[in-house]
């Protein structure tokens, strides 16, 4: 069945309204703008159904203990869409969009179990980020392109 969003690379300006409700509700708006939001290397990525921006991440140049990676921020997706599938599609199509070897995040309690079922692993203790609540870092090591092609060849 052909699901009713598109799911493609978006502007910080498209994604800027969503991720602010659902992620910063009651709050200026500025406090959903990320330092890195207007970098060159940094990826945007939105689920949309018609011109309706109802799902959405970022994808930053971030290091993780010194190694290259990317920082997973601002993931949302709108209230009335969760919980059918669409953020772990969004997820899969942005990681596959950015093939990094490492992707970390710094997760909400309320979404640790969802990034743990694709792939990503807790680590270290819970933190509080100062009026946004209780958080978890979480890593994904994923497999490059190459590194899929030589497993598949060897295997």
């Amino acid at each position: 069945m052909l699901e009713p969003w598109v799911l493609c690379p978006a502007s910080a300006a498209q994604i800027l309204a969503l991720r602010h409700a659902i992620l910063r509700p009651g709050l200026p708006q500025d406090v959903a703008r990320f330092v890195g939001d207007d970098a060159a290397d940094t990826r945007h990525f939105g689920a949309f159904v018609d011109d309706l921006n109802v799902g959405c991440l970022s994808l930053m140049q971030a290091p993780w203990q010194g190694r290259p990676a990317l920082q997973l921020r601002g993931m949302a997706v709108a209230s009335a869409w969760q919980g059918r599938g669409l953020g772990g599609r969004l997820l899969a199509f942005a990681l596959a969009e950015c093939a990094s070897p490492l992707v970390w995040c710094n997760a909400r309690l309320g979404a640790v179990e969802f990034y743990e079922r694709h792939g990503f692993l807790s680590v270290g203790d819970v933190f509080d980020i100062p009026g946004v609540g209780p958080h978890k870092k979480l890593l994904r090591a994923c497999q490059t392109s190459d590194e899929t092609s030589q497993t598949r060849e060897s295997g």
